[in-house]
């Protein structure tokens, strides 16, 4: 989960609030007829279902008022029932469905140019992508969303609609790890938008300062992670003094309880991480998000084996395991679909574009054998060779433990300097000692397994600057910061699975979490490019053994 927002929860917080808002206002025509009242009257059940938290009740509705539009030609309510299917798939984490929404709810808001309904189908269509880590075809949505979003005619529903957009955008940035001033400016640009929202309108209050109370959680996670722990949480006060002044939805304390939860585990302060997290879980009963439930677990978890509590902590790590691979499993199908779709559509326009199908195909069978006979051999090849990789890996291990060296990877020490590279020494070799010996402190504590590292934190951690340690780190080290840090985690890792068997045992999800990885797959790539095999066949070794 790449930050402290781990499942994205802002995408999530603004389309429920927005589908609410939706569900209760009513759609003014110039000539109602019996018909479109008997409509309005069918989105009145179906928001009664959405608000006693059945969903899925109201999708079987949504489908029958889309039949009688059609009928009718009532086409405005065709876009309003595309825009709310979007937002109960996604607030239902079943992303695929909103990825494959049925592309006429599209093709008619162009028609009678319902620009914000159009803005927010392609915004929800933007975040869908982001969960499943398709980060250009979210850009692309997202982009087209703005777009609309500034076609929208002046007032609260642009001013939301656009706020809204550069909210997602911000978290878009986060997961894209492009550099931490476009999170920011787009943030920024969120709040302007969102202030500008007028409070004449009562059903805009709560959405205005939804928005703006979110923005400050946001930013108190990226000050956080910069190592900034003081504004960190003045930005979490102001989102809590909005929470307790302004009518901020349920779910939305629910987002901010797990945020502090997350916080105070962080800052080592368990008994605040537990009353914040438990609070939380007994919240969201009322609004049901399974990403939230999973933190929520994941921080009383950890939090709870810090207070000694072992059975409170199990009883919270199986939660969290069981919903996280429910929710892994779901995210899983939905990017294979949205793969298959977008291939498949490739491989259409190529067949069609073809005259000479049947000799492809017996190329391609002829390709196949071949490539098939090499393959065995270079797969059985391969783990001979990965096996190889994992014993030296175990040797190094070994001779790490047998002479106490620092770091299980290949580590530069101290090299006498010849005249040249002293006259070009930053520092005098005393406080190049110095400064090792805090560093081999920062090591031992094991402060390298903290998400919130940084270049910045480092430095403030061995009370130097940012280009002190990378002059240190790149003579001394023999790397970068990044790959320093990396090899470190990596090597922690890598002792726990050889010395403790129940790490043998734990989910690759729960591995990247130990280690302080933002993501799996941010693990499990750090992993083969460090070890040479992945997490999983590294633990197979071990299983075939």
């Amino acid at each position: 989960m790449p930050t402290s927002l781990r499942a994205s929860l802002y995408y999530l917080l603004v389309n429920k609030i927005h589908l609410l808002l939706l569900l209760f206002s009513s759609v003014v025509f110039a000539q109602k007829t019996a018909t479109i009242d008997g409509i309005n009257k069918q989105f009145d059940q179906a928001n009664v279902y959405v608000h006693t938290g059945n969903p899925e009740k109201a999708i079987p509705i949504l489908d029958k008022i889309n039949k009688d539009c059609k009928r009718i030609g009532y086409k405005l309510g065709i876009t309003r029932v595309g825009h709310t299917l979007a937002i109960i798939y996604f607030n239902s984490s079943d992303y695929n469905k909103v990825i494959t929404l049925d592309e006429e709810f599209l093709k008619i808001g162009n028609e009678i140019k319902d620009y914000e309904k159009l803005s927010h189908i392609h915004r929800l269509k933007g975040c869908a992508y982001s969960e499943l880590g398709l980060l250009n075809k979210s850009s692309e949505e997202l982009e087209q969303a703005l777009q609309y979003a500034k076609k929208i005619k002046p007032g609260n529903n642009r001013h939301h609609a656009i706020s809204v957009i550069y909210s997602n955008r911000s978290n878009h940035f986060m997961k894209s790890a492009v550099a931490q001033d476009s999170v920011f400016s787009n943030i920024n640009k969120s709040i302007a938008e969102a202030e500008k929202i007028s409070e004449t309108d009562n059903s805009y209050i709560s959405k205005k300062y939804s928005l703006i109370s979110y923005s400050y959680i946001i930013l108190a996670n990226e000050y956080s992670k910069s190592g900034n722990q003081q504004l960190a949480g003045e930005y979490y006060q102001k989102s809590l003094e909005i929470h307790n002044a302004k009518p901020v939805p349920l779910v939305e304390r629910v987002v901010l309880l797990s945020e502090l939860g997350y916080f105070y585990n962080d800052q080592k302060e368990y008994d605040k991480a537990v009353k914040y997290a438990e609070m939380g879980v007994a919240l969201e009963k009322k609004a049901s998000f399974p990403q939230l439930r999973r933190d929520l677990f994941e921080t009383l978890s950890k939090s709870y084996l810090e207070l000694h509590k072992t059975e409170d902590s199990k009883k919270y790590l199986g939660l969290f395991t069981a919903l996280n691979d429910s929710i892994s499993n779901i995210d899983k199908k939905a990017v294979d679909t949205a793969l298959s779709s977008t291939i498949s559509k490739q491989e259409k326009l190529y067949l069609d574009s073809t005259s000479k199908q049947t000799v492809m195909y017996t190329l391609s069978s002829l390709a196949l054998i071949v490539f098939g006979t090499s393959f065995f051999l270079y797969y059985k090849k391969q783990k001979q060779n990965q096996i190889k990789k994992i014993e030296t890996i175990l040797e190094q291990l070994e001779a790490k433990q047998r002479d106490s060296q620092e770091v299980l990877f290949t580590e530069h020490k101290i090299a006498e300097t010849d005249d040249k590279e002293e006259e070009n020494m930053l520092m005098s070799v005393e406080a190049e000692e110095k400064l090792l010996e805090k560093l081999h402190n920062f090591e031992n504590k094991k402060l390298y397994l903290e998400r919130k590292v940084s270049l910045s934190y480092v430095a403030a951690e061995i009370e130097s600057n940012t280009k002190y340690l990378s002059y240190i780190i790149k003579k001394h080290k023999g790397k970068d910061f990044n790959k320093y840090i990396n090899d470190l985690r990596i090597a922690y890792i890598v002792q726990k699975i050889n010395d403790d068997p129940v790490y043998r045992q734990y989910k690759i999800n729960f591995l990247a979490e130990e280690t302080g990885f933002s993501s799996h797959s941010k693990f499990a790539t750090v992993f083969k490019n460090t070890v040479g095999v992945s997490p999983s066949e590294f633990i197979k070794y071990f299983e075939k053994k």
